[in-house]
C-alpha cells in the first residue's frame, strides 16, 4: 500500500509541477521523458509492471500515453539489446527463433520498425497506424526493459519523448 500511495504520489507531482515548454519531463524509474503537456488524468495500474497511463483525449481509450516494466519479456535467451538486434534483422545473435519471430509478428509485421541511438541507450521503435511501441534496456544491473506504448503520439512526437538521450 506504502508503494501505491508514494508511486501515485510521484505521479502527480511529476505530471503536473515540471513543466517545461509545451513539454513536460515526467520520471519513471529513474529516466527523464518529455510528454505533451497538460494530460487530463493519470492513473497507475497497480501491477507487477508498474504500469501508468496518462490520458490526453476525451473519450475511452484516446489520446494514451503509458509506460511499463517488461520484467516477463521472452527474450530468447538473449540479452535485450542483442534480442532487439536480432528482431530488427540487423545481426544474428542466436536468439531463440520461435522467440524473434513471434516478436516480430506482434510488433514488426505492418508497422515501421527502427532503432533511435543514443549515447547510452537504444530506443527500438514499432510505429503503426493505432498504436506505436518503443522498448530499450535499462543501463542497470538488472537490465530491464522498459515500454513505452502510444495511440495518438507521431513518430516525431514519439522520438521527442527520449529527447534527453538522443543527442
Amino acid at each position: 500500500m506504502k508503494r501505491t500511495v508514494l508511486f501515485l504520489l510521484a505521479i502527480v507531482v511529476s505530471v503536473f509541477a515540471f513543466a517545461e515548454g509545451d513539454n513536460f519531463k515526467f520520471n519513471y524509474h529513474g529516466y527523464n521523458f518529455y510528454l505533451p503537456e497538460a494530460p487530463k488524468s493519470a492513473g497507475f495500474l497497480g501491477s507487477e509492471n508498474d504500469t501508468i497511463v496518462l490520458k490526453y483525449g476525451d473519450d475511452s481509450g484516446e489520446g494514451l500515453v503509458g509506460f511499463s516494466v517488461e520484467s516477463e519479456m521472452a527474450t530468447g535467451g538473449c540479452d535485450p539489446e542483442a534480442f532487439f538486434k536480432e528482431v530488427l534483422g540487423e545481426t544474428k545473435e542466436g536468439c531463440d527463433g520461435l522467440a524473434v519471430q513471434s516478436f516480430q509478428h506482434v510488433f514488426v509485421d505492418d508497422r515501421e520498425a527502427g532503432v533511435w541511438s543514443g549515447e547510452d541507450h537504444n530506443f527500438y521503435y514499432f510505429i503503426g497506424d493505432t498504436k506505436t511501441t518503443v522498448f530499450f534496456a535499462t543501463s542497470d544491473s538488472d537490465n530491464k526493459i522498459l515500454k513505452v506504448d502510444t495511440n495518438f503520439l507521431t513518430k516525431k512526437t514519439i522520438k521527442k519523448v527520449f529527447n534527453e538521450y538522443l543527442h
